[in-house]
């Protein structure tokens, strides 16, 4: 599938062996889904699991050897009041045996309505990127949302909190702790029967650094449960780590299998 990435270029770890660690592990959790956890949920009626798998990729050889593979698995969990959803992406990009990305992200964050409109909400993430400047990042936030707009063509959630942030930088041996604020804007509208527009905007602020992530994204249904993907991400890091830069972008294109 087709993908453009702007960003900062260094040498790590080797394709083979990061996507024989990572492949096992995308495996295993989306067998563990559709095998396991979406048959026993449908004994209660009262419990509803929808989950989606996205995969992109290139590969070029000749004059110019380049890799580039993209994989990300969605699941979304409502039991009466309460939504769980769920999130790891792997972004992996190789040019003649020079790494030019390689990124792991989890995250997990859990919803309870209070009221008609009102949420409060619990969110855990962790990110795995080589070229961030960072070894790793661990990020958690507690808060409340407000549900403008949900209904069966328009969603529209602003949620905000306390977060706490702790950052490890690659090749040192520092680590930084921070409290911070941490808001999310959650916008998706149907087009048509087929067609489906979201916009996630997701911004976390401290003492030290303030950290902007968007992504915009066009999905349209083929058949079945198979769909395209286009979107765009955009993040930018107010005070990066030396020799790397502030803003990192992703335009891709992927095939979609929701179950």
């Amino acid at each position: 599938m087709y993908q453009l990435r702007t960003r900062l270029t260094q040498k790590t770890v080797s394709g083979p062996i990061f996507l024989g660690k990572i492949a096992p592990i995308l495996c295993s959790v989306v067998c563990l889904i559709h095998s396991w956890i979406l048959p026993a949920l449908a004994l209660d009626r009262g419990v509803g699991l929808s989950a989606e798998v996205n995969v992109g990729g290139s590969l070029a050889t000749g004059n110019t050897n380049t890799t580039r593979f993209d994989a990300e698995v969605k699941a979304r969990l409502k039991a009466g009041r309460i939504e769980d959803n769920y999130r790891l992406a792997v972004e992996f990009g190789d040019d003649s045996g020079t790494t030019t990305a390689q990124r792991i992200i989890g995250s997990a964050e859990s919803r309870l309505d209070v009221q008609d409109n009102l949420v409060v909400f619990g969110f855990l993430e962790y990110e795995d990127d080589r070229f961030s400047g960072f070894k790793h990042e661990f990020e958690g936030s507690l808060g409340a949302g407000y549900k403008v707009i949900d209904n069966q063509s328009m969603r529209f959630l602003l949620q905000a909190g306390p977060a706490y942030r702790i950052s490890k930088l690659s090749g040192l041996n520092i680590t930084n702790n921070e409290f911070g604020i941490r808001g999310s804007v959650d916008f998706e509208y149907k087009i048509s029967e087929t067609s489906t527009l979201a916009n996630i905007a997701t911004v976390t602020w401290d003492s030290s650094r303030s950290m902007l992530e968007n992504t915009l994204s066009l999905t349209s249904e083929l058949f079945g449960g198979l769909s395209t993907r286009f979107s765009y991400n955009v993040r930018h890091n107010s005070s990066p780590p030396t020799l790397t830069q502030k803003t990192d972008t992703l335009t891709k294109a992927v095939l979609v299998y929701a179950f």
